[in-house]
């Protein structure tokens, strides 16, 4: 259809002769019109009534000659996400085929006069305009017909919302309803309706005979349904009934059924209205709770645990389970089957021998009884699928048996016996008849509990009667064992008081030992001394060669003299010890220090004293131990490197709260290997030949002893070439009227 290139206005439009103003006529219409030019794309505003400006939220002056989506642009989320602009599209399809276009709902959103955004609905027509005739004829303009719809579409809206949420109250509760229109025989229900009773939605809506529903029902059920209806259609204006339904996948609804019988003047039934409420969970409850009371009495009246449990797999079927199966650990750690139960008596032993063709149950799976075994939890599958199937099975043959076990549901609960799992109660529906639920899971959870606790009396009961005949024949060996005891306690008796005689007399030989070392021993060696100086100083020329056995002879005699002393040291660390007093060992340390001024001085060291704490000691020992140890790293330094020792503590609390100080002497001394460890506290045990070092080797083995009295320990870090460090852990405190060896 050609479109006219100009933009002729309404006035332009030739008219009849006749005493009538058309652009006044149009401009004051009470309806909503505007008129724009077929210049597409721009679309020129070349007309409006005051009505169409009112509503639109402009003046007439303002829009006229300008592009109509200049002034009314489209801010809809189609628009902006595809660029498609239904009034524009409009436009074109009237252009296009010259004949008016209807737009029932359009929304498209206008800018109010403050700047603000109206939602708006417009049922729109667009007419074509045409000038000419004939061939002339042109189509050069559109007019738009608009009536606001925005309150309506509200209407609509709420209404919508409103069927939604009741739908959704309904379904949220379960409900159904229906309307039977008695003398037509046809019963139009909801979806739920539908759902319940095996039917399709769509068939529902439409209307359906009575008995189209009436065979939805259980089969057990029907009969008396079917004379509950006749019932209440002869005599009574109300109807309730609760019966079973099946829905198309076979799955079985507890219902409650009511409605209410509406008759004509002659009192003949018309309608029938009501509503279906599914009671399946209330149902499950009840026939949980009525199971749990059975089972209860079952657990309370033996005390035969594998009898018991398998009285309790029979009661489930066909109420609970189509089969059940009651599994426990033996002696072995190896779950073995207890008890077993099927719906189809003639199926049992058939299910035996498929247990023992699949053997134990693989305790390593991370699904099924190993995991409740596992874990002590329930484990809860409402619905069995096919692909659940295919990952179980080991083998084709095993996935086809377990397809034609049609399983629908299983729950495996954990038997626990204090705090450990022993076994599995599984529950298994078959055939679509029923999914397990929450409630089911509590009821079996519950079951699990007094099957638990019915085990676990079992086997109280089983020791008690095993206690009690053990308990004569213990009394008898206690009776025995007293006596021999009492025997053996004498002999004990006997061989510590001997013990402790020798033990004192070891320690008097000990002290008379030290008395001898001190005095018998060390005389004739101050005798070998004295007369060797004598022959020294008199007979020196008259010796000869002589003179160098003389020498040896007198140095001998020391060595021997300071080994007696360290021996007579060693022993009085534990015979000679002193009361514990309260002991400074940074001044211990400084007294040291002045003692050894020579041998510092000598050889150049340096010692750096750290923080040292006060503690309770035998004062002479923690002055023993600290000269043996700056002594020793004095005597082992590097040869040309000046000795540098180091004396630091830190304090520690141990779990059982005892505070104790961490003692360490450090030295850039020689060093030794630590396999040597081991050795250097021992007596007369030397690393370093007495040519090249002096001593006797007990210096350490003291350090060691006093040490231990204290109540601490000794050890050491080393490494050859850098130094050594000796680490001594002593307690700060010692309890009052402890006795320390």
């Amino acid at each position: 259809m050609p479109t006219s290139t100009t933009k002729p206005s309404l006035t332009a439009i030739q008219q009849p002769k006749l005493a009538v103003d058309y652009q006044n006529l149009f401009e004051t219409l009470p309806s909503r019109y505007v008129v724009v030019a077929a210049d597409d794309p721009t679309f020129t505003i070349i007309a409006e009534n005051e009505a169409h400006a009112n509503g639109a939220y402009v003046k007439i002056k303002d829009v006229l000659g300008k592009p109509v989506f200049e002034v009314f642009p489209d801010t809809s989320d189609k628009f902006r996400t595809t660029g498609v602009n239904d009034l524009l599209e409009s436009f074109r399809k009237v252009i296009k085929t010259g004949k008016p276009d209807t737009m029932p709902s359009l929304r498209y959103d206008l800018k109010r006069q403050d700047g603000s955004i109206a939602t708006k609905y417009w049922r729109v027509t667009h007419y074509p305009l045409f000038q000419g005739t004939g061939k002339s004829k042109l189509l050069y303009a559109i007019y738009q017909a608009t009536e606001d719809i925005t309150e309506s579409m509200a209407t609509d809206q709420r209404l919508n919302r409103t069927e939604r949420t009741l739908d959704e109250v309904l379904s949220a509760g379960l409900i159904g309803t229906w309307v039977w229109d008695i003398s037509a025989n046809t019963v139009i229900g909801d979806k739920y309706m539908a759902d319940m009773f095996g039917v399709s939605v769509e068939a529902a809506a439409e209307g359906l005979p009575l008995e189209a529903f009436i065979k939805g029902v259980n089969t057990e059920d029907r009969p008396r349904v079917e004379h509950d209806i006749n019932t209440a259609l002869a005599s009574a204006d109300t109807f309730e009934s609760e019966y079973r339904t099946i829905n198309r996948e076979g799955a079985i609804r507890w219902v409650i059924a009511r409605g209410r019988i509406e008759r004509d003047g002659q009192g003949k039934p018309v309608n029938f209205p009501g509503v279906l409420v599914d009671i399946t969970e209330r149902k499950l409850i009840e026939n949980n709770l009525s199971f749990l009371s059975r089972a209860s009495t079952t657990l309370s009246t033996s005390l035969d645990y594998r009898m018991t449990m398998q009285t309790i797999a029979e009661l489930m079927v066909p109420d609970i389970a189509d089969w059940c199966t009651v599994d426990m650990l033996n002696e072995d750690n190896q779950l073995q089957l207890v008890a077993l139960a099927h719906k189809d008596p003639d199926k049992i032993a058939w299910a035996r021998k498929l247990r023992d063709k699949q053997g134990p149950p693989d305790m390593n799976q991370p699904g099924g009884i190993a995991n409740v075994i596992h874990s002590g939890k329930l484990e809860y599958i409402p619905r069995i699928t096919d692909e659940m199937l295919v990952a179980s099975a080991k083998s084709k043959t095993e996935l086809k048996l377990l397809r034609e076990l049609s399983f629908t549901s299983v729950m495996i609960v954990p038997l626990n016996v204090d705090g450990n799992t022993i076994g599995a109660i599984t529950m298994i529906t078959t055939d679509k008849k029923r999914e397990y639920t929450p409630a089911d899971t509590a009821m079996a959870n519950e079951l699990a509990n007094r099957a638990s606790l019915a085990i676990s009396n079992a086997k109280l009961y089983d020791e008690a009667q095993h206690e009690l005949r053990e308990r004569t024949r213990l009394e008898e060996e206690l009776r025995i064992a007293n006596e021999d005891l009492e025997h053996r306690v004498d002999l004990r008796t006997n061989e510590l008081e001997q013990s402790n005689a020798s033990l004192q007399r070891s320690n008097q030989e000990l002290q008379d030992f030290a008395y001898v070392a001190s005095h018998d021993l060390q005389e004739p060696l101050r005798k070998i001394q004295a007369f060797g100086n004598l022959l020294e100083t008199e007979y020196s020329q008259q010796l000869g060669e002589g003179k160098d056995y003389l020498v040896r002879m007198r140095n001998a005699a020391a060595r021997m003299s300071i080994l007696i002393d360290d021996i007579l040291s060693f022993s009085r660390v534990t015979t000679k010890g002193r009361e514990f007093s309260t002991v400074n060992l940074k001044t211990i340390t400084q007294e040291v220090m002045s003692d050894l001024e020579v041998r510092i001085s000598e050889s150049k060291a340096i010692i750096k004293i750290g923080d040292l704490p006060t503690l309770h000691a035998d004062a002479m020992q923690m002055r023993q131990l600290l000269q043996n140890l700056i002594a020793n790293a004095l005597k082992f330094h590097r040869e040309g490197v000046p000795p540098e020792i180091t004396l630091r503590s830190t304090i520690k609390i141990l779990p059982d709260k005892t505070k104790v100080c961490r003692l360490e002497v450090v030295d850039n001394g020689l060093g030794f290997d630590e396999k040597y460890l081991g050795r250097i506290f021992a007596v007369f045990q030397r690393l370093h030949s007495r040519e090249d070092y002096e001593g006797t080797g007990i210096g350490l083995a003291v350090c060691r002893k006093i040490v231990e009295r204290h109540g601490g320990a000794i050890t050491a870090r080393s490494k050859p070439g850098v130094g050594s460090t000796f680490i001594i852990t002593l307690p700060l405190r010692h309890r009052k009227g402890e006795n320390l060896l």
